[in-house]
């Protein structure tokens, strides 16, 4: 059998076990105990000590680090002790690794803020449905942490940093798969076929993805999608159109170079093949009317997502002003500018703003696009919305903070 042949039979696999487990939630079985978890809540009150383990994870980082390096070992200990555990992952662990890594930054940073740590576990919790992921499997992923912790740290680790990290990953694990079960009427994916595929530059392609059934998302969310071609491997990508009748989800891809997911939608994929699409996620969605203007602002193929916002913007009978700012590297890296200026001619209330950081900028603002967004003034009185890569996002949503936006009328998903 041809490798994605069999990376398709363990897809439906997952879709045949997630049928099962709907049947049975609806004959009023209830989860399998090891479905069972406590509500988000009832974690929090029971890990009281959780600031000062909040300390004492800090503290004991600057025995772990560099962090990746001591998640090599954990994925080492974990498929030494279970084997059958490796399927669940994707053949290239490196980037695998990277987002655990910045997973466990988040939870340290934010055990003092459950608020925002919460939602963002809970998001990873139900993105692990479709790799097949079961509350049983926390267990020995856990005793593999703990054990690679112990090791890299060496002598100075200490019987307090041992009983933090365990209260926080057993925190991290209950908010992830109570989030997992909570989701069980949802499917972990559909498919979608490749019905159009075009490159607009050497590393960049413009996919567009009829869904095989209805696909529920809002203007400037994004969904994870696989490919049989790079088995278990999963990317989020922003969905370039809002909501329409046809069907079709519009995907603005940047190979990378390092041979993953994104280098195989750009180079290897072609029309009329089958791609996996997890549910929506994201909060760069348009909020409800409130009489401000509006900032679009994106960062290379963050445009996708503002491309979305903007026709959602379209659609009231009186839109609100509107900026959008558009920043690449070069010249050459702004690409979609044809249907930019077309939106800019037909829409009276917006103003559009290109701009390059890097060489000739010809007739466009000169900087980084933080900067040239800055440089235009005053923003208050306008609801923001940033996509892009996540240290301009990040920067560009404290300077914003500083000109006058109110922070909560700033939108942007955390990467």
């Amino acid at each position: 059998m041809r490798e994605k042949d069999r990376a398709y039979d363990y897809h439906d696999l997952l879709g045949l076990r997630h049928s099962m487990m709907l049947r049975r939630r609806m004959r009023g079985d209830g989860p399998a105990p090891d479905e069972r978890e406590a509500s988000a809540g009832a974690l929090l009150a029971a890990w009281p000590q959780r600031v000062n383990d909040q300390r004492l994870l800090r503290e004991s980082l600057a025995l772990l680090e560099p962090l990746t390096d001591t998640l090599t070992y954990l994925y080492a200990a974990l498929f030494r002790d279970g084997s059958h555990l490796r399927s669940l992952f994707p053949d290239s662990l490196a980037a695998q690794r990277d987002q655990f890594a910045w997973s466990m930054r988040q939870l340290i940073e934010g055990l003092d803020q459950p608020e925002i740590i919460v939602p963002v576990f809970e998001e990873l919790g139900r993105a692990h449905r479709k790799l097949g992921v079961r509350a049983s499997h926390y267990q020995p992923f856990g005793a593999a942490l703990m054990e690679a912790l112990r090791a890299r740290a060496g002598a100075a680790w200490r019987p307090e940093h041992d009983d933090a990290w365990l209260r926080a990953y057993r925190f991290l694990a209950g908010v992830m798969s109570n989030a997992a079960t909570g989701e069980l009427s949802t499917p972990p994916y559909i498919k979608g076929t490749v019905v159009h595929h075009e490159l607009r530059g050497p590393d960049l392609a413009v996919l567009q993805v009829r869904t095989a059934e209805a696909y529920d998302y809002q203007a400037g969310q994004y969904a994870t999608v696989g490919s049989g071609r790079l088995p278990r491997t999963w990317r989020s990508y922003s969905i370039a159109n809002p909501p329409g009748g046809d069907g079709v989800l519009e995907f603005h891809v940047r190979a990378t170079g390092a041979g993953r997911l994104s280098d195989v939608l750009v180079h290897k994929t072609a029309v009329g093949d089958v791609l996996r699409l997890g549910p929506a996620r994201g909060i760069t969605t348009l909020a409800a009317a409130s009489g401000n203007r509006v900032l679009l602002v994106a960062g290379g193929t963050g445009l996708a997502t503002i491309r979305a916002l903007l026709g959602g913007l379209d659609r009231p009978a009186s839109p609100p002003t509107t900026w959008l700012f558009f920043g690449a590297r070069t010249r050459d890296d702004l690409y979609d500018l044809e249907s930019l200026r077309s939106c800019a001619d037909r829409f009276p209330w917006l103003r559009l703003v290109l701009a390059v950081s890097d060489g000739d900028a010809g007739p466009y603002e000169n900087g980084t696009v933080v900067d040239v967004v800055t440089r235009y003034g005053g923003w208050a009185g306008h609801d923001a919305y940033l996509a892009g890569p996540a240290a301009m996002v990040t920067e560009l949503a404290h300077r914003l903070v500083d000109l006058g936006v109110e922070p909560d009328h700033i939108r942007y998903d955390r990467q």
